[in-house]
């Protein structure tokens, strides 16, 4: 018996730790903070283990996650990252540890199977998805309703640009100063035009750039960007400097993920509406919808103490409640979904669609995702599509360096 006290005094002084609380980092925006503060102040309550936050903008935090898994004495032990490539390109390189017996124990395969395939490779699970946000098309109802309302259909939404147009109004808004906005355009055409699989080979680099299953992305985009639908000073903007302009209805449909939603000024917030991107054929729906995880450094000397941390922030109470305060979806099929209407929307539409993607950017290789955002950057100037599709392949080509077996010949 007094054994047995001694081994449970000993795990709970290593699981307070207080002297060295565990160390989380964060990648948030200025609105997200007390979210995580809330929750997880909770979980200190109920643990006795205290948590460091260490949070950073998404600039300076992609600087410094390499450095923070290769470890150093004031390194985080848990860290605030994003499914699939980015979370591969560091798993592979043996910086993250898997947590197979922690998703064994709680049985999230079940709770958690849609977005499984963004946090597992070769049998290993290497994070747990805490929330999603969705992306789709933007719009002030008071202006879109004047003009039909929004449309579900491609060929009603381009004839509903033309009216936009008309009346004085830029169609669609964007923001390319950092060029990753412009990915967005790529990514729902081909999810609409072909799959999610066909997609996902694309962006492993798989797919020539040639391929004739593209053709229709590049024309229907090309068709948008010649019909004057988008603002000709993109490049001037960040995606959040379009945002008053788009307040003033001087563009009125923005491409974005819900993260926006953190941004709109709370006297706009119910004149804002969402839809999916429009539907080009009848096939099934897949949407874009980055998921964000927290995985565990390898080098962490607080494997017990991360390992509750996670196996709280799997709560489905827990991940609702987070996801409420961040404008997300919880993760967890199990959480209730809360907030506002746009948030159950875009729930609603995820719950429609097939599968998702997590977005380019996070579901390729950043020695091909830095070229590419900037080329399709280019087309939204020149609309050229043989510039675009010769940029697109040499750029895949050399990122990938892919085997004679791969189709890489041009037209």
């Amino acid at each position: 018996m007094l054994l047995k006290w001694l081994v449970l005094l000993v795990i709970s002084l290593s699981l307070s730790c207080v002297a060295e609380p565990l160390r989380v980092s964060l990648l948030l925006t200025p609105k997200q903070r007390d979210s995580f503060h809330h929750v997880f102040e909770a979980f200190t309550q109920e643990t006795g283990i205290h948590i460091q936050s260490i949070i950073r903008n998404d600039e300076d935090y992609k600087i410094e996650i390499e450095d923070w898994l290769q470890g150093g004495a004031h390194s985080p032990d848990v860290l605030h990252w994003q499914a699939s490539e980015r979370l591969f390109q560091f798993s592979r390189q043996g910086l993250v540890r898997p947590i197979n017996h922690i998703w064994d124990e709680l049985k999230l395969s079940q709770s958690f199977a849609h977005l499984q395939s963004g946090v597992s490779e070769n049998g290993r699970v290497y994070a747990l998805p805490f929330a999603y946000y969705h992306w789709g098309i933007f719009y002030r109802k008071s202006l879109i309703e004047k003009h039909g309302g929004p449309q579900r259909f491609w060929e009603d939404f381009v004839r509903q640009c033309e009216q936009l147009k008309h009346a004085g109004i830029t169609p669609i808004g964007i923001g390319t100063k950092n060029y990753w906005p412009a990915a967005a355009w790529f990514d729902h055409l081909n999810l609409r035009i072909n799959d999610l699989s066909f997609h996902q080979q694309v962006l492993r680099g798989e797919v020539s750039f040639y391929d004739p299953r593209l053709s229709q992305v590049y024309e229907q985009w090309a068709s948008l960007i010649k019909q004057g639908f988008f603002n000709a000073d993109h490049r001037d903007y960040a995606w959040d400097e379009i945002l008053p302009i788009f307040y003033r209805e001087r563009v009125a449909f923005l491409l974005l993920g819900n993260f926006v939603a953190t941004k709109w000024p709370a006297k706009l917030e119910d004149d804002i509406g969402f839809m999916p991107f429009p539907v080009l054929y009848d096939l099934p729906t897949y949407e874009v919808a980055p998921t964000d995880v927290f995985m565990i450094a390898q080098r962490t000397n607080k494997v017990a103490q991360a390992e509750v941390f996670v196996k709280f922030m799997a709560r489905p109470e827990v991940q609702a409640q987070l996801a409420e305060g961040l404008g997300y979806i919880p993760a967890s099929t199990l959480s209730e979904v809360s907030g506002n209407s746009l948030v159950v929307e875009g729930a609603s539409m995820l719950k429609e669609s097939i599968a998702v993607s997590q977005y380019f950017d996070r579901d390729t290789i950043p020695a091909f995702e830095r070229v590419a955002v900037k080329a399709f950057t280019q087309f939204l100037e020149d609309a050229d599509i043989a510039r675009l599709k010769r940029d697109l392949e040499q750029a895949r080509q050399f990122a990938f360096k892919p085997s004679s077996s791969l189709k890489t010949t041009t037209p």
